[in-house]
């Protein structure tokens, strides 16, 4: 069992900013792994060299090195209210899930962790959807020229709810990642054959490595389905007054 205790050493919004730069940092700096993932997921990559060196270098060549960072602004600037929903989301189940003498259980922690994380994910799931189409299309003829043009063109040519296609899968993932999670943090002083508190800053490090490996590595192919979900367009059907016109 664990205490929640609150951390003063940083204000809400310093840790948010915090938290918001180191992401926006981590974002910029693996982009272009990010961008060879999603093409390889929504099956760009067919019929060539597969690798994230050898996309990277296709898209280099097709479009420019600026290509390599298609969407990152997008998924930049979705960190910000991503992170204030989620940190608000997770304060709320950490009081659900905590009991009268203020004690939260491990599995507890990792579930409002993983609830958190999934509704900020649903709240800004338009941005990720707009990311991946951003990523998908040909800067030199690109039917989206950023956020807000690919969010109206989206509505008005698909609709609505084509904004959050593929969502579903993201409430399905977040299944095996919690499981994932709750795996790794079990086994952890098994691993290490020592108590958590002693742990020393590489092991730390090497247990969010790990830990990540076996949560991505789980949810791997839901994401691997909704982003080939995101990228389908669907053209809105035109009403019985268009028709008749």
């Amino acid at each position: 069992m664990a205490t929640w205790r609150r951390d003063g050493r940083l204000t809400g919004g310093q840790r948010l900013l915090c938290a918001g730069l180191a992401g926006a940092l981590s974002l910029s700096l693996t982009a272009p792994l990010e961008l060879a993932t999603v093409l390889a997921q929504v099956g760009v990559v067919r019929g060539h060299a597969r690798g994230p060196w050898a996309t990277g270098h296709r898209v280099w060549r097709a479009e420019g090195p600026r290509a390599l960072w298609k969407g990152n602004a997008v998924a930049c600037l979705r960190l910000f209210p991503c992170s204030v929903v989620q940190l608000a989301a997770y304060r709320k189940f950490v009081v659900m899930f905590t009991d009268d003498l203020g004690h939260i259980s491990q599995w507890s922690s990792i579930m409002a962790g993983s609830l958190a994380g999934m509704v900020s994910t649903i709240v800004t799931y338009p941005t990720d959807l707009i990311k991946t189409r951003l990523i998908v299309q040909n800067m030199l003829e690109p039917s989206y020229r950023g956020l807000l043009h690919a969010f109206s063109t989206i509505y008005q040519q698909e609709g609505f709810l084509a904004l959050y296609r593929g969502v579903s899968l993201t409430v399905v993932g977040a299944l095996p990642f919690s499981a994932g999670s709750l795996l790794v943090h079990m086994n952890l002083e098994k691993i290490w054959n020592g108590p958590r508190d002693q742990f020393s800053l590489p092991q730390n490090f090497a247990n969010v490595c790990l830990a990540a490996a076996v949560t991505q590595t789980l949810s791997f192919p839901f994401e691997t389905v909704k982003r080939k979900m995101q990228r389908v367009e669907r053209l809105r059907a035109p009403t019985s007054h268009t028709a008749e016109e």
